[in-house]
């Protein structure tokens, strides 16, 4: 697994528009294990910090411009997330599943995503369309300006869409705790295959072609099938990847 270097990480949190040289939380009641945690979690979840790669506190300090205190508290966080794998001896690494765990992940997906549709279809209906089709409409802009982080993030905006306007707390929180693992995964998937990309949104347009008629089955069943697919989409990235 490559070590991830400072430049990259700063690269990575420039995104964000941090302060490479010392890009401390913009609000000082905001703490600094919590403002690093957030950092190098959308990092992760961009694909800045690639899947697989090792981190070392030290560098993830210099890069985010603070001491190893937080920045150990925060990889403790995300590893409470499932993002960090923290192994003793061996050091920290940015999560890389394995295709069970990611069948797995599609499991839960597939019990949260589609229940949490009919939720939203009976409860939230417009505001569900309507952050649906924004979303959409953002993986297209994204698509058109070849910008393959702003795809994953639009895909990503999608399916979180579906969990918030479930309106139950329960079900919101359990899709939190895999929300980051499922952003990471769709970025990995997504980038360099442009097949991946023009299936999830044709996918994404019928979904919301169905929720829209109120043809909630047809809707429920396209979506079954969208996040069940993750695995096989995984598992050629990870094989294209290897080739490389």
């Amino acid at each position: 697994m490559a070590a991830v270097s400072i430049e990259a990480l700063q690269n990575a949190l420039a995104r964000r528009g941090a302060d490479s040289t010392r890009p401390l939380p913009r609000d000082a009641s905001e703490s600094l294990t919590a403002w690093a945690t957030e950092q190098i979690r959308q990092a992760i979840v961009e694909g800045r910090l690639p899947l697989g790669g090792a981190l070392s506190e030290l560098k993830l300090a210099a890069a985010l411009g603070v001491s190893r205190t937080p920045v150990r508290e925060a990889l403790n966080a995300l590893q409470q997330q499932g993002l960090i794998d923290i192994q003793p001896q061996s050091g920290s690494f940015v999560f890389m599943p394995s295709e069970e765990a990611v069948a797995e992940l599609c499991e839960f997906r597939r019990i949260t995503e589609v229940a949490a549709l009919r939720l939203c279809f009976a409860r939230r209906r417009e505001d569900t369309l309507r952050q649906m089709r924004s979303a959409s409409d953002a993986m297209d802009r994204a698509t058109g300006a070849g910008d393959d982080i702003s795809i994953a993030l639009a895909d990503a905006a999608f399916h979180q869409a579906i969990a918030d306007n479930s309106a139950n707390r329960h079900l919101i929180e359990a899709y939190k705790l895999i929300s980051g693992r499922i952003g990471a995964l769709l970025t990995y998937n997504l980038t360099d295959s442009a097949a991946a990309r023009k299936r999830s949104m044709a996918e994404h347009r019928a979904i919301v072609a169905a929720f829209a008629k109120g043809d909630i089955d047809r809707a429920e069943a396209i979506l079954d099938e969208h996040v069940s697919r993750m695995r096989i989409v995984f598992r050629t990235a990870r094989s294209l990847a290897a080739a490389d």
